[in-house]
């Protein structure tokens, strides 16, 4: 009887891993293409100048925020390993531009964009 307990638990184990790997995997449908890469590079970056163009020329705080969302979405779909952690400390630096805009802090959202910027730069000058 022990023996069947620990079988039939092995089994809910087994299966209920197999499941959640499934689902984990279900979002993502393929790895993007070296141009797609190249394309969101160019993307988050320009997006990131295009934020930092409108937060110097006094645009309302929502297209700074919706310029800043884009930039992001776009630097999610930078898919190489070896530019990782790059893409993170411009995307962190993306985020700490957000909440300062969010807060009304103009200075500190200046010069998170600038960081972003360059560090879009960096994971293009790479790539």
């Amino acid at each position: 009887m022990k023996f069947l307990k620990q079988i039939v638990i092995a089994l809910a184990v087994t299966f209920s891993i197999g499941s959640f790997t499934q689902v984990m995997a279900a979002g993502k449908i393929e790895n993007a293409t070296p141009e797609e890469v190249a394309a969101s590079i160019a993307g988050a970056a320009q997006k990131s100048e295009d934020a930092l163009a409108a937060l110097k020329n006094g645009e309302a705080d929502e297209t700074v925020l919706e310029l800043i969302k884009g930039a992001r979405q776009d630097s999610k779909r930078i898919e190489v390993g070896r530019l990782d952690v790059k893409r993170t400390r411009a995307a962190g630096h993306l985020k700490k531009a957000r909440r300062a805009v969010r807060k009304g802090d103009k200075a500190q959202a200046e010069a998170s964009l600038i960081e972003a910027i360059k560090g879009y730069q960096e994971v293009k000058a790479e790539y």
